[in-house]
């Protein structure tokens, strides 16, 4: 589409009083690498093309899409929409020159053979399978995504960015007498192909080979409160769903989240920053501008205990009077964005972590945690620990399963007693409003007082 008709679409949106119009357009290549029974089993590739479109009035906002991008159809599009606002003065909207936010990699994903791509797939099931006769099935796969959009509204922006992003992944699964057990890792950024430089495949594959097989002699665990150690990386999961959601402006404006009252207010320990920073380089979940085509940013959430700010879209910042802080968000041009994160995590600290298991007699040390649920309006969470060990006496002791974390958000955060500078991010995607989207989560290892845990026994 060319500068011409993004202006007599906006126009046309803007005819009826409406306070602001943004159109977005999108084009996304998806490429799927699929190993199984050690053998590239499948390709899967995936092109999409399509326009958002956005009209707001007041507190007002309407959003429609299409893949019909016929002039016809997207104005009787915005015909539909216009039906929802009283006839009044237009505006007239000129776009400034297209200012260019896209993204170079060193290594795209067409210049990196699809040979190699199979080598390194075959390479992840043959060290796996090598490393134990107890390992009966790997799956691996390598995840790419090319998207280029441009943004277009009714302030005169124009603007067009895009996204690469690799990720490569496994499963390895183990057997033995009759006990079964998977364990999932992967790798990801906002790269080409260079991803594999600062990655090395034998150690990232026999380290999961190693937890699936130990997790065979796993034990059952008797649940109850008690402290506490959480790994570096993924274990941010716990502070993604149960703190980063209840910041998100979704939650926050319409008094939804258990957080909606405490701007200013300390809510932790004087341990506990947690940051959501999209101008990370390479990270997974970040982008130089955001999906409003507002520049991204680092925003310190919560500063030493204190609630210092939220994550607002362009759209929620005028409930809560608030500025937009380029975070706006979606999964593609079928979605309208809404406040989201993106790479969220809690900043380092001074504690050893040879101190935080010393000073636990009984407890666990959660390695891996999984999938969860979480109520933002209570805080109220439930998360699955996918590889927990116990802590005995000052020291890690054996593998435990069946092990859950059960709490309160705004109780968690008042527990976090100490906190390491071993600082991990792990990407993953996250699911919301606006769809789902990648974003990365991370913590240095915790230490939380007390909290409940679940187990088997």
């Amino acid at each position: 589409m060319k500068k011409q008709q993004f202006e007599k679409y906006l126009n046309l949106a803007m005819s009826t009083g409406a306070d602001f119009a943004e159109l977005y357009y999108e084009t996304i290549n998806n490429k799927v690498f699929n190993l199984m029974d050690s053998k590239l089993d499948n390709i899967n590739s995936n092109n999409t093309i399509g326009l958002g479109i956005r009209i707001n009035k007041g507190e007002e906002s309407y959003y429609a899409s299409t893949n019909n991008l016929t002039e016809d159809n997207i104005e009787k599009t915005i015909h539909r929409i216009l039906k929802n606002f009283p006839k009044s003065n237009k505006r007239k909207v000129l776009l400034t020159d297209l200012v260019d936010k896209t993204k170079k990699v060193k290594i795209s994903h067409e210049e990196y053979p699809v040979e190699k791509k199979k080598e390194l797939l075959l390479k992840i099931d043959e060290i796996a399978r090598n490393y134990s006769l107890l390992i009966n099935q790997v799956e691996a796969g390598i995840i790419e995504t090319d998207k280029n959009f441009i943004i277009a509204n009714s302030t005169g922006k124009f603007i067009k960015a895009n996204s690469i992003l690799t990720r490569v992944i496994t499963s390895i699964y183990a057997e033995k007498d009759g006990e079964k057990q998977r364990e999932f890792s992967d790798f990801a950024g906002g790269v080409g192909y260079e991803l594999l430089d600062s990655n090395d495949i034998e150690e990232f594959t026999l380290k999961t080979a190693k937890i699936v097989v130990e997790k065979l002699d796993a034990v059952d665990f008797k649940g109850g409160e008690y402290p506490v150690v959480i790994a570096p990386g993924f274990g941010a999961v716990i502070f993604h769903e149960a703190c980063g959601h209840g910041l998100e402006a979704t939650a926050v404006a319409p008094h939804l989240s258990v957080f909606s009252d405490d701007f200013g207010k300390k809510i932790a320990t004087d341990k506990v920053t947690l940051i959501d920073d999209g101008t990370i380089e390479n990270a997974w979940g970040s982008s130089i501008i955001d999906d409003e085509g507002n520049e991204t940013h680092k925003n310190i959430l919560i500063e030493k205990g204190k609630l210092t700010n939220y994550l607002v879209d362009q759209f929620n910042s005028q409930k809560m009077k608030m500025n937009s802080n380029g975070c706006g968000r979606r999964q593609n041009y079928r979605y309208a964005t809404t406040s989201r994160m993106s790479n969220t995590y809690l900043a380092p600290g001074t504690d050893k972590i040879e101190d935080m298991i010393k000073s636990i007699e009984l407890g666990v040390f959660c390695e891996k945690l999984s999938g969860g649920s979480v109520n933002p309006a209570t805080g109220d969470f439930n998360f699955a620990v996918d590889t927990a060990r116990l802590i005995k006496n000052g020291k890690i002791d054996k593998l435990l399963k069946g092990v859950t974390l059960i709490g309160n958000s705004k109780d968690i955060l008042k527990n976090v007693e100490m906190i390491s500078d071993d600082l991990k991010i792990s990407a993953g995607y996250c699911g919301s409003k606006s769809g789902t989207i990648p974003v990365t989560i991370g913590q240095p290892t915790i230490k939380v007082s007390k909290i409940l845990v679940g187990g088997k026994e």
